[in-house]
């Protein structure tokens, strides 16, 4: 990164990603962390000691006291609202971890408000940036695709070592916005936009805890613009991770295992299995936001509000066939 001059951010909130941005930030030349935002004082505690930088519980108050060129959003999305209209009312560059909100009104609010202006603005999104999807959207450039699977598996209902609120659908939105969403975002990323969505889903490992109610098991079928159509498996339950996204041709077939790093496949009868290193996705998503921030130039985001929105769009679809038995059409 260019560092002709030092690049002032603000973090709020200090969980995983939060605590991940943090480390991050400092690492990258001309760039230095201000202050982090936090939801209480045991939070701001563990900040002080952690990094020895100043916190506030207000963020609101951060960024009227701390001039900064960005602000890092990593709160929980129900809470997050406030800081994102005073960071774009104030004109500061804006990244948000995802989902961008749990609501698509919430979501669009933020997209139009920085429509239009040069308000450099993101969303964590950090697969887009791996060599992996790069590999494959070179493979797969003007070639058709007639099908798309995609899978996520996470051991969140068995290990429990997550934030209790990543199970409980009214901080973390449920299991299509926690961690799914990657996957989806990835197809729409890889193939195009999702049309049509339809969903299944249960909650079989601990049915009679009130306050985890996010569903452990779900199954999905999409239908995309060009007339592919897709199929999604996410478990809440199972040991192993998995994160991957398969693709389909007639004459083609690439397997995209990102929690495996590897790309294996075929096109046209030529074996493809390619093995990829260990790269620290974040610190390259926020090394382009960062760019853009000092650039001004946004085409090396690869996932700004609006489309984030779209993606957000497309799960939340998948929520609404959950309760309505139906096949859903995807609202913009």
């Amino acid at each position: 990164m260019n560092s002709e001059y030092e690049l002032r951010v603000a973090v709020a909130g200090f969980g995983t990603m939060g605590r991940k941005h943090t480390v991050n930030c400092t690492q990258i030349d001309g760039v230095k962390v201000a202050a982090v935002a936090v939801l209480d004082e045991a939070e701001g505690a563990v900040v002080s000691s952690e990094t020895n930088l100043p916190f506030y519980i207000d963020a609101k108050k951060m960024l009227a006291e701390v001039p900064v060129d960005a602000i890092i959003i990593a709160t929980p999305p129900g809470v997050r609202r406030g800081m994102v209209n005073t960071a774009i009312a104030a004109g500061t560059a804006v990244f948000i971890e995802k989902p961008i909100a749990l609501d698509t009104d919430t979501a669009a609010g933020y997209r139009d408000a920085v429509k239009g202006s040069t308000i450099v603005n993101a969303v964590g999104f950090q697969l887009r940036y791996s060599p992996l999807a790069e590999e494959a959207r070179r493979l797969i450039s003007g070639r058709p695709v007639t099908h798309v699977r995609t899978m996520t598996t996470t051991s969140y209902y068995i290990n429990m070592d997550v934030p209790l609120w990543f199970l409980q659908r009214e901080h973390s939105g449920g299991p299509l916005l926690e961690q799914s969403i990657h996957m989806i975002d990835m197809a729409r990323y890889l193939v195009g936009d999702i049309t049509h969505v339809f969903a299944r889903a249960d909650r079989l490992t601990y049915p009679d805890v009130e306050h985890l109610d996010s569903e452990d098991t779900m199954v999905l079928a999409y239908r995309f613009a060009g007339g592919a159509l897709g199929t999604h498996t996410d478990s809440c339950a199972t040991t192993v991770f998995n994160w991957e996204i398969e693709l389909f041709g007639p004459d083609w077939r690439l397997l995209l295992d990102f929690a495996r790093k590897r790309l294996s496949g075929y096109i046209n009868g030529d074996t493809i299995e390619k093995e990829f290193p260990d790269i620290d996705l974040h610190m390259l998503e926020m090394k382009a936001f960062l760019e853009a921030v000092r650039s001004k130039k946004t085409d090396v985001v690869r996932s700004d509000f609006a489309d984030a929105t779209k993606t957000l769009a497309t799960v939340l679809t998948g929520d609404r066939s959950i309760k309505t038995g139906a096949w859903e059409p995807v609202s913009p």
